[in-house]
């Protein structure tokens, strides 16, 4: 399976650009599936049809989805919700707050994503397309699957332990309900199940993030945060589409706008080098079904495959040195003095503004020290020494 997930600060036209890749690839033949994964879904309005959480035909070798994540958070995490409402109830939370208090922040929408393992599984379509939330909440969500797994490697077995011996002797003394191991194992197969999706994502060789972005200087700062976070993080981006670009003879009240675009667009082309950029004219209408989407998809990629790899980039890896080892990580757009180390044990972390990552190390160098760090073009290497 192709994976395309595309992403981009909001109103920029992500979702027509999305909509319209999906048309065009199962134009060429591939039993393509569009899903959008954002709380605010207009995927269905795009398309000019009522879709449901459940994949529904649209146009030939075509499939279109808008996930209800209510439903995702209740099928993966019902029976954590279940316990901590109990909890809530014992301690005299008031019935409605129980519903609210019981779901942690964020946790909806991140079950959304376990959509796309589901029909990566079940390799029913040739291409997934995935019509992201906007670039912040998608950057957070890509980065739990992470922060769970990190709380879940080191509270689960203690927690077991733990139960095992004060379990009986709670109930002994008071009613307040304890954690059942059907609980525990609901959550670990939850958290399982989210880390691969980060590993489905995270393969160059499956998915590639593409970032949607107009000719405006807040978006074009978004576009290079997005695509620094995007490497932060481990994911591919194989190009950029700049969209909603005013043509030549547009009336004077948009003149000013047309020479502003035109002075941010060799800035771009310098910027996000060597990504190959696509771009769409501004349409004077809504892109609203498939005559329309189908001119955008032209626009953007002429005879070009939709579904291919416009570029592969590099990884983080790992380099052996006389001394030890260096690991190469690329961030781009980011200055030396905005990046912050630390190692705890077998991870090293790396933050960037507000965003942390955590490496898990492999055994040669957990057994080593980061005692050095800097950049060169754009990427950042840490220097392990014995």
């Amino acid at each position: 399976m192709r994976i395309l997930f595309y992403t981009g600060k909001g109103g920029v036209g992500k979702t027509s650009v999305a909509a319209a890749t999906a048309l065009r690839c199962a134009q060429r033949g591939y039993r393509t599936i569009v899903l959008s994964t954002d709380a605010a879904h207009s995927l269905g309005d795009s398309l000019g049809v009522e879709l449901r959480a459940e994949p529904m035909q649209v146009q030939t070798n075509l499939w279109a989805q808008e996930i209800n994540a209510l439903y995702e958070l209740e099928a993966s995490w019902g029976n954590v919700q279940q316990y901590l409402s109990e909890l809530l109830a014992w301690q005299g939370v008031e019935t409605i707050a129980q519903g609210e208090l019981s779901v942690v922040p964020g946790t909806e929408e991140l079950f959304s994503l376990l959509q796309i393992k589901r029909h990566y599984d079940e390799g029913k379509f040739d291409v997934l397309v995935v019509d992201a939330a906007p670039t912040g909440e998608t950057l957070r969500l890509l980065s739990l699957p992470d922060i769970m797994r990190w709380w879940i490697a080191r509270l689960m077995p203690v927690a077991r332990a733990l139960l095992k011996v004060v379990r009986p002797v709670v109930r002994r003394v008071t009613d307040m309900p304890i954690v059942e191991d059907d609980v525990l194992n609901t959550a670990q197969e939850a958290i399982d199940a989210l880390v691969d999706v980060r590993r489905i994502l995270t393969d160059q060789n499956v998915c590639s993030a593409r970032v949607v972005m107009n000719l405006e200087k807040m978006v074009i700062r978004e576009a290079q945060r997005s695509l620094t976070y995007l490497s932060l993080f481990g994911y591919g981006v194989d190009a950029v589409v700049v969209n909603r670009i005013l043509p030549e003879n547009v009336d004077r009240h948009f003149a000013a706008w047309r020479e502003m675009q035109q002075g941010y667009a060799p800035h771009v082309e310098e910027l996000f080098n060597p990504l190959p950029i696509f771009k769409a004219p501004h349409f004077p209408r809504e892109i609203i079904g498939s005559v329309l989407l189908e001119q955008l998809g032209e626009q953007l990629y002429g005879d070009r495959d939709p579904s291919e790899f416009f570029y592969r980039g590099p990884l983080q890896r790992l380099e052996r040195t006389v001394n030890g080892f260096d690991l190469i990580v690329p961030l781009p757009f980011v200055a030396e003095d905005q990046v912050h180390l630390a190692q705890s044990a077998d991870e090293l972390i790396i933050s960037v503004g507000w965003h942390r990552h955590r490496v898990v190390l492999p055994q040669s160098l957990a057994r080593m020290r980061a005692n050095d760090a800097f950049f060169e073009e754009e990427t950042l290497r840490v220097v392990f020494t014995r």
